[in-house]
């Protein structure tokens, strides 16, 4: 019975593991894939002769919501893989590597800081293709400002909505 406990413990914890490192190698793409998506798309709509003006508005504005959408999923892509490192811990803590240097060389950052910085950079092309967007392809007759008021409560809806969830999510968590 045992030799059973023991196999299956070194058997969770290698699939453990290897999902740990799958979803890291996954988070690890997706800034990759914001920056190619992001690129392509101010390409096509600041160099491409001959293409009207609502279609180029439309790609910058595709462009920040992807860039919205990647954050979201990077950072839950980043929680699933925190509760993988929570269970490699608790397998065995004395041979865990934290990524917690004695000594580091940037103490305030910590187990998120490379994904967050990520995010904001993704968070600021998200803001550059909104602004361009506005700025420079606006298509309408109407003013500027009535879509950027609507844009704004656009992005509040979304913002609201997830976080409204998450709120409730985590206070049934609780019960």
């Amino acid at each position: 019975m045992s030799d059973e406990i023991t196999n299956r413990h070194h058997l969770c914890y290698t699939q453990n593991f290897e999902q740990a490192r799958s979803l890291n190698t996954q988070m690890n793409h997706v800034p990759v894939l914001a920056m190619t998506l992001t690129g392509g798309l101010w390409f096509g709509a600041g160099v491409t002769k001959d293409l009207p003006e609502e279609i180029r508005f439309a790609l910058l504005i595709f462009a920040g919501f992807c860039n919205l959408s990647l954050i979201f999923a990077v950072l839950r892509i980043r929680d699933v893989l925190e509760s993988y490192l929570e269970k490699l811990k608790e397998f065995n803590p004395d041979s865990f590597a934290s990524g917690e240097p004695k000594n580091p060389k940037l103490p305030w950052l910590g187990s998120y800081s490379m994904i967050l910085i990520y995010c904001a950079l993704m968070l600021i092309g998200s803001l550059f293709s909104f602004v361009g967007a506005f700025w420079i392809f606006w298509p309408f007759e109407s003013a500027r400002w009535i879509g950027i008021i609507l844009l704004l409560a656009l992005l509040t809806a979304i913002y609201l909505t997830l976080f409204s969830r998450s709120t409730a999510a985590s206070k049934h968590a609780e019960s």
